[in-house]
């Protein structure tokens, strides 16, 4: 039913938007079970499920018109569940949408094996926090309605328009999707380094209350609890007993704002850490490192 005029959408309505989805989304073949889905990010781009690509060589992509070519991995984020791989002959690159909102119709596409595949739902949730397959947390997310059914993993979910909203992955939480604005930096680390960057400090940490007499007016921060020899922590002068309170412009109340203030674009860079010593507000200037 069209919202704003009461009419009946035509049947073949999302049958021509999977029909031109189908264009920009691939197979991928990277595993020893039945096979998976891509999206052409770029000409000769393709990405997908990290945990789809179980072998670094010996990948085959089925093309949109059926063909199979070989591709190679040009790198991988398995904290993101994200792979890209180099493929000759995918030129039709996926079209993306600026933001997707709760309550949009959606479409989570497939085409393990060859097949096109699709499932409709509505988006649910946007920024919902998810446990990642290998550790850590994510919060920018888009968590869909819909069913991945098998090889529907690293699939693009699709607006009603036929706009990509994001990929298709799973987490402990059930189905859900990286968002686009999220992958695209992913994407271009990994074709320029081949891996992602780690920005880290050297220090182990816990999260303490703080005093109500500080200026931030934070309720929490991470007690320095441990500093390894000559890590960026130590050359920058933290010790144990400081108490972090933000990097840079961003609050660090817990672990989960630590690890989303060292994004891999700070490796190499110095940065100012604020923090407590002896109840005293200080800066710190440290270098961050790489892993």
């Amino acid at each position: 039913m069209n919202a704003n005029d009461g009419t009946m959408i035509p049947q073949s309505g999302f049958a021509d938007v999977v029909a031109g989805v189908g264009t920009w989304t691939v197979g991928v073949d990277a595993r020893r079970r039945y096979g998976a889905t891509g999206i052409v990010w770029a000409a000769g781009v393709v990405i997908t499920a990290d945990h789809v690509v179980e072998r670094d060589e010996d990948i085959v992509v089925t093309l949109p018109d059926g063909s199979e070519v070989s591709a190679t991995l040009a790198g991988r984020d398995p904290a993101n569940d994200l792979a890209v791989l180099r493929v000759e002959g995918a030129t039709t690159v996926a079209p993306r949408a600026d933001a997707a909102r709760v309550g949009d119709i959606c479409l989570a596409i497939g085409r393990a094996g060859g097949t096109l595949s699709a499932s409709l739902g509505i988006v649910s949730a946007i920024g919902t926090i998810w446990r990642r397959r290998r550790g850590g947390m994510r919060r920018q997310v888009v968590r869909p309605d819909v069913t991945l059914y098998p090889g529907f993993s690293g699939g693009p979910l699709i607006n009603a328009a036929g706009e990509m909203i994001g990929m298709s992955s799973s987490g402990r939480g059930g189905v859900v999707a990286v968002p686009v604005a999220e992958i695209e930096p992913i994407v271009n680390e990994l074709l320029t380094h081949g891996r992602r960057r780690r920005a880290f400090l050297g220090m182990t940490s816990q999260p303490v209350a703080l005093p109500t007499a500080q200026s931030s007016g934070q309720e929490s921060g991470l007690l320095v609890v441990g500093v390894a020899p000559e890590s960026p922590a130590a050359t920058g002068g933290l010790m144990v007993g400081d108490i972090v309170i933000g990097i840079g412009d961003a609050a660090i109340r817990d672990t989960d704002d630590l690890r989303e203030a060292l994004s891999s674009d700070l490796a190499g860079k110095s940065v100012q850490i604020h923090l407590l010593r002896g109840g005293v507000e200080q800066t710190l200037d440290v270098t961050v490192g790489e892993q």
